[in-house]
């Protein structure tokens, strides 16, 4: 299975989990090593069904925070579960 197709969506959902306060896409595209642009379109999927909260703060420069929502977490722990049966966790 083409790891890129599982990446985006389930490996955000997967590796907020692991955070245990909001945090920056900056952070989780260097530390996860997600590039920006795949990082944003999950982030913008995940903020329309419910599942992440985003919270800006006002700069200079603004930053944005991202967070589980409570059914956020459901779904990752679903999403861990897919990536591991799929051999990519």
């Amino acid at each position: 299975m083409p790891k890129r197709k599982l990446d985006s969506i389930l490996k955000l959902l997967s590796v907020l989990l692991n955070e245990d306060k909001p945090v920056t896409p900056y952070y989780l595209q260097r530390k996860y090593d997600m590039r920006f642009d795949t990082l944003d379109r999950a982030i913008r999927v995940l903020l329309e069904v419910g599942f992440v909260n985003q919270e800006v703060e006002m700069g200079p420069p603004p930053r944005r925070f991202i967070s589980l929502t409570e059914k956020g977490r459901k779904a990752a722990y679903h999403a861990r579960e897919i990536l591991k049966l799929a051999g990519e966790l």
